[in-house]
């Protein structure tokens, strides 16, 4: 054998040595990584907020720019009887210079599947309600121009049809939903979620990515789970969704969204006081 063969037959080790230690820790972490798909079994109620706490969401074409469409988030969680059965009722209300878009959410106290779900956008003209114990999807007119458009109507109401088909989570109510799921580290969770009027329901991956600190008003350090959703997860630069979870109390101190290039980051931060009454 000569000195080349030597040579080659080195690098060949070194190759083998490097694609076997690849294996090993792809494998390890295939392992370590955690999918919970989603379901009833699975929700946690005991850091379920209730009584009145808000956001404020505020936008940035860059991290260092200034913040842009401050937008003050008002919510109120309270545990009622409807219909006869435990359940939780969550209203919203976003306010910039005047009233952006009201929702009220009654979701059942067992599995926090969706029961009512009424929602209105000023930006769309139009509330609508969707009645999830008589199947039934409600439009009313507001500030829109003319008759809401057959096409609409008949779009929503398909995807409202189909939300039937598995158990869902409330997409617009995901602030709250991250307070109820189980966290550990390396955990994926698979969330089957629907948000309604605003398309089908879809299985989504969020990802509990690591560990941060955030500093509080007093300032003191809290701990935070960090919980990661890629738009797209084959084009990361698509943008991403990012929120930050007490480990202490599960309720969510920040969102930081980026939507790429062209839409820049939103964020929303929790208030420290309920706000105005």
């Amino acid at each position: 054998m000569n000195i080349y063969n030597i040579n080659e037959l080195c690098i060949m080790k070194i190759f083998l040595a490097i694609a076997l230690l690849l294996s090993i820790t792809t494998s390890s972490f295939a392992k370590n990584r955690d999918t919970l798909h989603v379901q009833p079994k699975d929700i946690d109620l005991k850091h379920l907020q209730t009584g009145d706490f808000g956001y404020i969401l505020y936008h940035k074409k860059a991290k260092d720019g200034p913040a842009l469409r401050i937008t003050l988030v008002k919510m109120n969680v309270e545990s009622q009887v409807y219909h006869g059965k435990p359940a939780f009722v969550i209203k919203q209300q976003w306010d910039y210079d005047t009233v952006m878009h009201t929702s009220y959410s009654v979701f059942d106290a067992k599995d926090f599947s969706t029961i009512l779900h009424d929602t209105y956008w000023k930006q769309l003209g139009y509330s609508m309600k969707f009645d999830f114990e008589a199947k039934k999807v409600e439009f009313k007119n507001g500030s829109y121009k003319g008759e809401i458009p057959d096409s609409i109507k008949t779009a929503v109401i398909k995807d409202f049809n189909q939300s039937f088909d598995k158990y869902n989570l409330n997409w617009h109510e995901d602030l709250i939903v991250y307070t109820i799921l189980p966290y550990k580290e390396n955990r994926t969770f698979a969330i089957n979620y629907y948000d309604p009027g605003f398309g089908k329901a879809e299985e989504v991956m969020y990802s509990v990515t690591g560990s941060d600190t955030l500093v509080g008003r007093n300032g003191e350090k809290i701990d935070c789970w960090v919980l990661n959703h890629y738009n797209d997860d084959k084009l990361p630069e698509k943008g991403y969704e990012r929120f930050w979870i007490a480990k202490k109390t599960n309720e969510v101190l920040k969102e930081e969204d980026f939507g790429g290039p062209a839409y820049g980051y939103r964020y929303k931060l929790k208030l420290g006081i309920s706000g105005d009454k």
